[in-house]
Parts: C-alpha cells; sequence; structure tokens
C-alpha cells in the first residue's frame, strides 16, 4: 500500500517540489519512499509495507529498466500471477506484488489489468513506447486522481492534497467547480470521475488511461452484467456464494505484518470474520466499535460472535471529539465529504493501527447482495409504477404529516412513495441521500445558473437497459459506493496509515450474484437473502435475523448541541462562504429548522456546515505559495 505521483511535464519539476508533494501523502506510506525522474517524466512514492518487506522498494522496473511502475494498493493473486510469469522467462528482483505488472505489461500491454485481483492504482512509465499508463481496479477502491493541459502537461497522485503543489508548481490555477458544490448538496460527496477543481478528474474504476505525451485515452476493461441470469436452483446458489466469499477473503490474508477484522453485529463483517477464521484459527484478530449510546452499540453482539468464533476480540471504546474530528475531515478528505460515518470511521481506524496494519471488513456487501432498505422499494417498483403519479404524491404528503424518524417505518414509506413514479435520477435521491433535490436548489441557489441538476447527471449514469432491483444496485456501486462509501474507508483508514480489505467487492463474487434474479436477492421481506442463507447455521442466529444498524452517529443532537456553536458561528455568520453559492435567508431557516424538515434534515445541515468549513480550509490553502520549479 502506497501513495503515489507522477507527471509528464514540459518543463520538469524540481526534486524538491516532487518531494514536498510526497510528504503530503506520508500518511500513506510512512515506511518509504522513492523517486525516479527523466526527460520531464518522474514518478513518485510513499510506502507501507505490507508485502516484501526487506526489497518491495518502488519504483520497480523489468529486467532492462525499460518499464517501471509505482503502485497504490495490493494484488491479491500475485503469486498465481508470478509463478506464470516466471514460466514464460520472466526474472524478479523481489517477492512484493507491485513487480508482476511491469512483466504482465511486457506480456499483454494494456489489457494487464484482465488478469488481476486487487484493489489498485498504478502507473506504469514506458520508455520505449514513451507512453504513461494509469490503472484503477474495477470498483475505485484505491483513488487516481489527473490532471491534463496542453501547457502544463500530465500530473497525477493517490490525493489531491499532493496532487494540487504539482499543478501549482506548474502555474497552472487550482479552481473550484460551482457544479460540484451543488452536486455535493445533493449526495454528501462529489461524484466522480470530476472533482471539486475545474480540469481535475479521477482515473473512472474498471479503467486505464494512457498518455502519450499529447493526448489522453481511456479504456474500460470490466462491467457488471446483469442480463445474463442464473438457471440455478437455489441451494446450488447459496453453495457457490459460500465459495467465492471463502477464495476472496483466503486471498485477502496475505500479508507479511499483522492482519486482522473489523467485527461489527451486522452480517458482512460477520461472514468476513467467519470465512476468516476458518482460514486463521484462534490466531485471528478481530475488532469491534463500542459506543455509549445503546441504540447505535453493536458490541455485544460482536463480542458473543467472536467467542462463538474461537478467535480474539478488542473492543476499540469510541470517545469522539466531534469539534476535532470536524477539522481531520476537512483536511484529510480534500473535497466536501458529508458522510456523518467518516467521523466514526476514522476514530475506528486509528485505535485499530495501534494493533494491526491490515484489516478485513464487510464493506460493498449492502451494495452487491441488495441490503438497503431501498432495495425492497426498488422490488416493489412495478407495483408502485402503476399506481397514478398524483396518489404516489399525496400518500407521500399524508404520511410526512406524521412526527416520525427517517429510518422510522413510516419515514421510510414517505421516501418510499414520493420516489415512485418518478424519473431515475429523481427516484434515486428520495430513496437514497434524500438531502437538496433540484426543487429545493430552485429556492435556494445564488451560484453560477449554468449548472445542471444533479438529477439530470444520475439520469445519464443510471443505466437505462435496466430495471428495478437490477437498476438500483447497478446506481449504489457507480455513485454511493464509488464516491461516497470506498472513499470514506480509503482515507479514514488511511490517513492513520492502516490498510483496509473488502472481500465481498471481489469481482468474481460480484460478478456471480449480478447473474441472481430479484427473488433469490429478496426473498419475502428478507433483504440480500443469498449471503444471509448461505451462512444460516455457521453464524449467530442473531446476526442473521438482526436489524440493519449501520456505522452510525447521534448526529441530530451533535447539530444541537456539541457543534451548535461552531455551526451558528460559521454558517449562521454574516460573511459565510456557503452564501457565494446558497440565499443567506435560506440558511438560515434551514439553521432554525424551518426548511427541509420532511427530509433529512440533519444531514442537510451537515453538509452545509461541512461545505462552509471546507470552503474557509480552501481559503487558506490558496495563501501558500508553491515551490519554485
Amino acid at each position: 500500500m502506497c501513495g503515489i505521483l507522477g507527471g509528464w511535464t514540459p518543463q520538469p519539476l524540481s526534486d524538491q517540489a516532487i518531494n514536498s508533494a510526497l510528504d503530503t501523502i506520508i500518511h500513506r506510506g510512512p515506511d518509504d519512499s522513492g523517486l525516479i525522474c527523466s526527460d520531464g517524466v518522474f514518478l513518485g512514492m510513499r510506502r507501507l509495507s505490507i508485502i516484501d518487506l526487506q526489497s518491495g522498494q518502488q519504483p520497480i522496473s523489468n529486467e532492462d529498466g525499460t518499464i517501471t511502475v509505482v503502485c497504490n494498493g495490493e494484488i491479491y493473486n500475485y503469486r498465481e500471477i508470478r509463478e506464470t510469469l516466471k514460466r514464460n522467462g520472466h526474472e524478479f528482483k523481489t517477492s512484493s506484488d507491485t513487480e508482476v505488472l511491469v512483466h504482465l505489461y511486457e506480456d499483454y500491454g494494456e489489457q494487464l489489468c484482465e488478469h488481476l485481483r486487487g484493489m489498485y492504482g498504478f502507473a506504469i512509465w514506458d520508455s520505449r513506447q514513451r507512453q504513461l499508463l494509469l490503472g484503477r481496479d474495477r470498483f475505485g477502491k484505491k483513488p487516481l486522481y489527473f490532471t491534463h493541459s496542453p501547457q502544463h502537461g500530465f500530473l497525477f497522485a493517490t490525493e489531491l492534497k499532493a496532487l494540487r503543489p504539482l499543478v501549482m508548481n506548474t502555474s497552472a490555477r487550482w479552481e473550484i467547480r460551482e457544479q460540484a458544490v451543488s452536486d455535493f448538496l445533493s449526495l454528501g460527496c462529489v461524484p466522480q470521475p470530476e472533482t471539486a477543481f475545474r480540469d481535475v478528474f479521477t482515473v473512472p474504476p474498471a479503467s486505464t488511461l494512457c498518455f502519450d505525451g499529447r493526448e489522453t485515452r481511456t479504456q474500460c476493461y470490466w462491467r457488471l452484467d446483469y442480463q445474463q441470469k442464473t438457471r440455478l436452483p437455489y441451494r446450488d446458489v447459496l453453495n457457490r456464494i459460500r465459495d467465492e466469499i471463502r477464495e476472496a477473503v483466503r486471498l485477502r490474508l496475505r500479508s507479511d505484518v499483522p492482519l486482522g477484522v473489523f467485527l461489527s453485529g451486522g452480517v458482512d463483517s460477520t461472514v468476513v470474520a467467519y470465512e476468516a477464521a476458518q482460514e486463521v484459527g484462534e490466531t485471528l484478530h478481530t475488532f469491534t466499535v463500542s459506543v455509549d449510546d445503546r441504540d447505535f452499540d453493536e458490541a455485544p453482539i460482536a463480542v458473543r460472535t467472536a467467542k462463538e468464533f474461537g478467535v480474539r476480540n478488542t473492543v476499540l471504546k469510541l470517545d469522539i471529539d466531534p469539534l476535532s474530528t470536524l477539522e481531520t475531515i476537512v483536511q484529510q478528505y480534500d473535497q466536501p465529504f458529508a458522510d456523518p460515518s467518516a467521523i466514526p470511521s476514522l476514530a475506528v481506524s486509528k485505535l485499530a493501527r495501534e494493533h494491526v496494519t491490515v484489516v478485513l471488513n464487510g464493506d460493498g456487501g449492502d451494495e452487491v447482495f441488495a441490503g438497503y432498505r431501498r432495495h425492497m422499494a426498488a422490488r416493489l417498483s412495478g407495483w408502485l409504477e402503476r399506481i397514478p403519479k398524483p396518489i404516489n404524491a399525496a400518500t407521500a404528503k399524508l404520511l410526512g404529516c406524521f412526527p416520525s424518524g427517517r429510518r422510522s417505518p413510516v419515514g421510510f414509506l414517505t421516501r418510499l412513495f414520493r420516489g415512485a413514479s418518478q424519473p431515475p435520477g429523481q427516484q434515486y435521491l428520495a430513496w437514497s441521500t434524500d438531502r437538496f433535490h433540484q426543487a429545493d436548489k430552485a429556492e435556494s441557489w445564488v451560484g453560477s445558473k449554468a449548472i445542471r441538476s444533479t438529477e439530470s447527471w444520475l439520469d445519464e449514469v443510471i443505466s437505462s437497459d435496466l430495471r428495478g432491483l437490477d437498476r438500483l444496485t447497478y446506481s449504489d456501486i457507480h455513485v454511493n459506493l464509488l464516491s461516497a462509501l470506498l472513499v470514506k474507508m480509503d482515507i479514514a483508514s488511511m490517513a492513520h496509515s492502516l490498510e483496509a480489505r473488502s472481500p465481498l467487492l471481489d469481482q468474481q463474487l460480484a460478478e456471480f450474484v449480478a447473474t441472481l434474479p430479484d427473488n433469490y436477492r429478496i426473498r419475502g421481506t428478507q433483504l440480500k437473502s443469498p449471503i444471509r442463507d448461505a451462512y444460516r447455521g455457521l453464524i449467530p442466529d442473531e446476526v442473521i435475523s438482526g436489524k440493519k444498524r449501520g456505522f452510525e452517529i447521534p448526529l441530530k443532537a451533535w447539530l444541537q448541541q456539541d457543534l451548535r456553536e461552531l455551526l451558528f458561528d460559521t454558517v449562521g455568520a454574516t460573511d459565510a462562504r456557503v452564501n457565494y453559492y446558497l440565499d443567506a435567508n435560506f440558511v438560515q431557516q434551514l439553521l432554525h429548522a424551518q426548511q427541509m424538515t420532511s427530509r433529512n434534515w440533519a444531514t442537510a445541515v451537515y453538509s452545509v456546515l461541512i461545505l462552509e468549513l471546507w470552503l474557509r480550509e480552501q481559503e487558506s490553502l490558496a495563501r501558500v505559495a508553491p515551490i519554485a520549479a
């Protein structure tokens, strides 16, 4: 695991400028660093040693030094690839997983990613062909940002905080995109492949990007296929799922440093812990979060589960200071990011790093297997679409009159009927984030009128070839998983030099689950039925049948207590930066709970607070002078 950066510029950057950029991501690689520069091309890295601790330094080159790679992430099937490459005559200088990339590139060129199982963002410099090749894993677990202009060249980095000083040292401008601000208010994150900054993008997931010194060319190498459905009996499906998960966990247990598993009271992490325990035995170390609020605390269930599995368990008591954690979020995430679960994710990563360097988690299970309540809404969408639109709208309005929490049955039904009969983009917002909709922005937005609605962008992203449950899981993977969940965990874990691995996002597992018909994935009222039924009798019944809690915090209470003074001193101030984008009167009404109370009020307010703090941070960074190239 590393932080990487590099580029190809008309005027070479100084080693001092490049090393200063590398220093901004030292948290990603505190163990080692490396840099090569040649003819305006440079590759740099900061290394967190996981595999081959002694000789796995980067950059790594092939036998004659003509192909060089830097890689952030892990290639889980590197041992199998290595043996194949050795039989083909390749010689290896290290035992690291990264070295297989240069030799795969020699044999397969830009198609090398088709042979990989892992999470990665890499860059390969081919001095013979004089081209840079960037690649990113299938789900986008590892980040990779880039920018390109004819005047300033091509630059890339694992994090925006490393890319920014490189850009500024080419005298290029670093400007905030208003469209990103608008989308953030709706989604709680900036949707990829664009970013919060003009002309800065992410390499799309499951894609390679080639730069030949003049132009960039992007190619997608993988897509989930929802069209072909299996005819296997349900029992055989369950056996196949256990086989796929077992293999995914086995591959992700490869490590030369201490490794553990995040264990909550939920199905996904429990399944991962079960399979890891079967492979490792009683030496497996699991980690469980404990909070004071009994409504959110899953520690008692997880402790009992660990005891049943016969593995070690350490309970990590979360004692969070919301004020200081918000400052960390703004600094670490580089873009406005308003998923409240980033707060406990940062805290638990810090505590876990005191014990291990690598953790396995259950991330992706809800997106792959359909585990959110909105997936039940999608399952019912065929029936809902037959109800006249005015009746759905009237039902939603009537239900909204009853005082209820967003996660209560009434709250769910309100959003269910509000999203019914709506176009895909509007429906997705109603059933997922439920923050700012276009109607809210029409009333409150004072920025540029040239921006498009977030709903119209979602309409383009959501596949028109899919319906019902397939369409929603596809949307979750390409929106919520990609730009929120994976970003949250990558930044939270790597901020503390902790590598997080997600077996339930293994591509072979996901490919198989995509072939399951709706009535296999949701049976009756049971969400993500295949993974529950596959492990029924193997993991505790209280986990199988337990209610979904999520990694949550008492956000509304914090906004009304711990964060209230900060909220009104910043967002509520006359010089609030959010007033560049939102009407000041609307913001005041929102703070005093006179706007958006029928929807996700707490997360809407939290989004505005994060935006305000982020805008202030950008002002501060803009005053930092670049290092002379």
